[in-house]
């Protein structure tokens, strides 16, 4: 909705084209969502569209709210896809008035109704017990080494299913869209470990890629690197010209989606034991970081190996560490 720039007038069909790719498709779809609703607020009061004044904003950010336990993320979505349409517009940005954003504070203080909930950490042990268990990898069929090659290396690489699974496209100057793909030529073998570089992923604005180590451990059951180097080996014959690193289990074979990604973590956790205990694929990120943490790894290096941009999303969303058991007692009883 927001792409028809003034600016824009005379531009060429592949300028203007290329134009939605500075947001993501997921952002760009909830933005358009949000000024739609904008749009059909505005109708059913008879206002202008974009409003021109702060009383119409004021009333559907209220609505916004309304519809929310936690409205935080609603209303920042709603105001960052109103900037848009204002600047889109020429208009001013009305969300900028001193009076919206004490609403906007307002409106989170007082319609806050529970916590915005946060990933819980798992117990990594019964990860460990689990592929302690299985035979070697050469004795696996290629589903469970897929399960375990994309298991050990959420942990230790903090992944999201859609680092290995990009949900992001590209642009083709013949005009058509292509998506990036996890290959091989993201994965260089080293001694003891393997250089992975994660592209067109979240955080990645400008494609630059995000360049990771993948450590060996001594045990090589809990082994990410030769538990990838057998998945890569095994699938070889199968793998199809654009190389993904993750395949499908049938013909025709090819790249994986973030939503089976996903399916597998989940799949794992409940063959780990921990099935009803409100964990889910989102729960391996915040679990390597705390781990990270808890092992007094630098926060900074834990950082860069899960590609988090700021030091205050990482602390307080997803590093989740407990104080040490003797605290208490340092503080009470021996503390001068």
């Amino acid at each position: 909705m927001w792409t028809q720039k003034l600016e824009c007038v005379g531009w060429s069909p592949r300028a203007i084209q290329q134009f939605p790719f500075c947001l993501a498709p997921s952002t760009l779809l909830a933005y358009n969502a949000i000024l739609r609703k904008l749009q059909d607020f505005c109708h059913s009061k008879q206002a202008a569209f974009p409003p021109v004044d702060t009383q119409i904003v004021a009333q559907f950010l209220c609505d916004i709210a309304d519809c929310s336990s936690s409205p935080r993320s609603q209303l920042k979505v709603a105001l960052a896809a109103m900037a848009h349409m204002f600047d889109n517009f020429g208009f001013i940005n009305v969300c900028e008035c001193y009076h919206i954003k004490m609403l906007v504070e307002a409106l989170v203080k007082s319609g806050t109704k529970k916590p915005m909930h946060r990933s819980q950490v798992m117990p990594i042990a019964p990860f460990r017990e689990l592929f302690t268990r299985w035979p070697n990898n050469d004795q696996l069929s290629i589903k469970d080494l897929r399960l375990k090659t994309i298991t050990l290396m959420a942990l230790v690489l903090m992944l999201r299913p859609s680092d290995i699974a990009p949900k992001s496209v590209q642009f083709d100057v013949d005009g058509s869209h292509s998506e990036f793909v996890f290959s091989l030529n993201h994965v260089v073998f080293m001694e003891n470990e393997a250089h992975v570089t994660f592209h067109g992923i979240k955080n990645d604005t400008t494609r630059t890629g995000f360049s990771v180590v993948l450590q060996a451990t001594n045990d090589d059951k809990l082994n990410p690197v030769k538990a990838l180097k057998a998945y890569i080996d095994r699938t070889e014959n199968v793998r199809p010209v654009n190389d993904p690193v993750f395949l499908t289990l049938s013909p025709p074979y090819r790249a994986i989606a973030a939503g089976t990604v996903a399916a597998i973590m989940n799949e794992a956790i409940k063959r780990a034991g921990l099935e009803g205990m409100g964990f889910s694929a989102k729960s391996f990120r915040p679990t390597g970081a705390t781990a990270a943490v808890d092992m007094h790894c630098d926060p900074d290096i834990a950082m860069k190996q899960g590609r988090w941009k700021t030091r205050s999303v990482f602390f307080e969303h997803y590093v989740h560490s407990k104080p040490p058991a003797t605290l208490a007692t340092s503080i009470l009883e021996e503390h001068q």
